[in-house]
């Protein structure tokens, strides 16, 4: 196994999903659901500003009882108007891409997030989710049970 195998670097996402901070919640919401992913790294003039997870869209938008006593579509309005700056978490907690998939997995339980933004320095090279830790140590469990 190589010593590789325990670095963020190699379990990123490289082609990040990014939105900018004046773009609509619907835009997010769209993209996580294209995409499949449920974190979007908010970037303007090319430095991470913020993240939105679909858990900020879903407490955007309005309760069901609110929508009701509104007789209005408050739901669809929310998700056409509300910016993503308005909701996102800003300032997110990042790692490096030489990070060790232990740190960035002990960073994402005691912070309680589902992903970190990966930078170079101030630039955006990947992300990386729970899910994809729990990939890493699938397979290099695996690999040392082998040996």
């Amino acid at each position: 196994m190589a010593e590789d195998d325990w670095l963020v670097s190699r379990w990123m996402s490289r082609n990040v999903v990014t939105v900018k901070p004046s773009d609509r919640l619907v835009d997010a919401f769209e993209k996580m659901r294209e995409h499949r992913i449920r974190h979007v790294p908010v970037v303007e003039r090319g430095r991470l500003v913020g993240i939105v997870s679909d858990r900020d869209v879903r407490h955007a938008l309005p309760m069901r009882a609110e929508q009701e006593a509104a007789g209005d579509d408050l739901y669809g309005r929310a998700m056409l108007e509300t910016p993503v700056d308005k909701v996102m978490s800003r300032h997110p907690i990042t790692c490096t891409p030489e990070t060790t998939i232990r740190e960035a997995a002990e960073i994402i339980c005691r912070e309680k997030v589902g992903a970190l933004p990966v930078l170079d320095g101030e630039r955006l090279v990947g992300i990386i989710s729970a899910e994809d830790l729990l990939w890493a140590f699938v397979e290099n469990t695996r690999e040392m049970a082998e040996l």
